[in-house]
């Protein structure tokens, strides 16, 4: 158990349930940080415990399909959120706590990666239209029996593309958002979400051996 600054923490790391995913742009999850985030700023750091069990299931999530050794991945986890517990202060708008939050994690991220040699594939920069959102990719992504294979073909995106996805569909954030989580434009943000769907979709549509 880490502990940094007199604080233990006590970080669980396991994907999110369907519960936790229902809607995490709920505004009173938001108000909840706001006053969890005030309070430990007032000298109440234990209130920090609440932000760790209200974000880590999910953020555990991001972090896993971005990094496949469980145990690196574990490090990443703990390592976002004590930077996050020693950075709150310098955080200016308490309710975009989640956006910069992930933001922490994707870096520790690619620091990870780049520990281990491994090199990120280059974003598309440029959207050029045409496609719609990817309904029926957030359809099957609910349903379980078809969650683990859609994760296994996420996992072959570019991590550009995958670290778009995930903030769209799983976090729920804005292209404007996602830029800002990412350090891109949210033209890029676009472009590489409606890239990642169309590749998605192309698996389906590819006809099987079985096919005539």
């Amino acid at each position: 158990m880490p502990i940094r600054n007199g604080i233990a923490f006590h970080v669980p790391a396991r994907r999110a349930s369907a519960a936790e995913w229902a809607n995490p742009a709920d505004p009173i999850l938001e108000t909840n940080d706001r006053d969890s985030i005030a309070e430990v700023l007032a000298g109440d750091p234990e209130r920090f415990h609440d932000l760790v069990r209200r974000h880590s299931a999910p953020l555990w999530g991001t972090i896993r399909s971005a990094v496949s050794n469980a145990e690196d991945a574990r490090e990443v986890l703990q390592e976002t959120w004590l930077r996050a517990f020693e950075r709150l202060h310098t955080l200016r708008e308490h309710g975009r706590f989640r956006a910069w939050l992930l933001s922490i994690a994707l870096n520790q991220v690619r620091q990870a990666l780049r520990r281990r040699g491994l090199v990120e594939s280059e974003p598309v920069e440029h959207f050029d239209g045409g496609l719609d959102p990817a309904r029926s990719v957030e359809e099957r992504a609910a349903c379980s029996e078809e969650a683990e294979v859609l994760r296994g073909r996420i996992a072959t995106l570019p991590a550009r593309q995958r670290e778009v996805l995930d903030l769209r569909l799983n976090h729920e954030l804005s292209h404007g958002e996602i830029a800002e989580v990412l350090g891109i434009t949210p033209e890029s943000s676009r472009a590489n979400y409606y890239q990642a769907v169309r590749k998605l979709r192309a698996v389906d549509d590819a006809p099987t051996q079985d096919s005539r």
